[in-house]
């Protein structure tokens, strides 16, 4: 199983730069949509971007922040053919997260996930059920890699790993924002991901490579943009052991994923701690 919703994931390498405190200056216009690659001007600032990408994602411990996501899919009636959801993300190194989103106008279409290391428990509101994903033991697997934008990111990949699995340019820079174009080269990121433009906060700015917006298109032609806002990092006495733990929900079916089946979450959104009883 792979999500649709997992890009939005890439962009936790970003948010895993240290989210110190919100920018003073919020996002003033949607983010534009990416560019064909032949077209993304090279800059060879990228790698010095990159560098400092990757060093406050060294010095991250733990990060929250609220989002929405606006999806859109052409292919729909004109009146459904966009969902809005809102909903919120916590993340621990290595690789614990919570992760849930809720679809404004339906209460009952939720998707949530929990990581606690060893597994990924996906919730579907629509569907009542709990999926169980096993993941890779780290001693069969030291380079870490999960199949999982999320996980891979949030256990800490490198600069040069990033470039490998991705071709990212720097489409542009101004006062307030670094506009990264990330496109995968591998198949199983090309199969949820075509091409995604990244809004980070630039590095004059009291976030520096904070996310501030992702517009991604996939292969299908569906759009999804994302927003993040309230971050919080480093927040003191999260114990994993009751955050980040599996949690039963009254009603709906446990099941878990064929082996071999690379772990991730549905669509990412709102584990807020603490937690309502009976819903993730």
């Amino acid at each position: 199983m792979r999500s649709t919703g997992i890009a939005l994931l890439a962009v936790s390498v970003c948010v895993t730069t240290g989210l110190a405190q919100a920018p003073r200056v919020p996002p003033t216009s949607a983010v534009p949509p990416p560019l064909p690659a032949s077209v993304a001007p090279a800059d060879q600032k990228l790698d010095a971007h990159l560098a400092g990408w990757e060093k406050t994602m060294g010095d991250l411990k733990n990060f929250r922040f609220d989002m929405t996501l606006i999806r859109k899919n052409p292919a729909a009636a004109i009146f459904k053919g966009e969902t809005n959801y809102r909903g919120s993300m916590l993340c621990m190194k290595p690789i614990y997260a919570r992760l849930r989103l809720d679809n404004a106008a339906d209460p009952k279409d939720f998707e949530a996930f929990i990581c606690n290391g060893k597994a990924v428990y996906a919730y579907n509101g629509l569907t009542s059920t709990i999926t169980e994903h096993k993941l890779p033991d780290p001693k069969a697997n030291p380079a870490g890699a999960t199949d999982n934008l999320i996980l891979d990111f949030v256990s800490g990949m490198k600069a040069k790993d990033l470039k490998d699995r991705f071709d990212i340019k720097l489409f542009k820079e101004d006062e307030f924002y670094i506009y990264l174009d990330i496109i995968p080269k591998l198949g199983k990121d090309k199969q949820d991901i075509q091409q995604l433009r990244l809004a980070l906060y630039g590095p004059k700015t009291a976030s520096a490579y904070l996310p501030a917006q992702v517009y991604l298109v996939k292969p299908n032609g569906e759009t999804e943009q994302w927003k993040f806002t309230k971050p919080m990092t480093n927040i003191p006495n999260l114990d994993p052991r009751k955050i980040f733990e599996y949690e039963n929900v009254a009603g709906f079916r446990f099941q878990k994923a064929p082996d071999g089946n690379a772990p991730a979450p549905v669509r990412p959104g709102q584990p807020t701690p603490p937690v309502r009883k009976g819903r993730p």
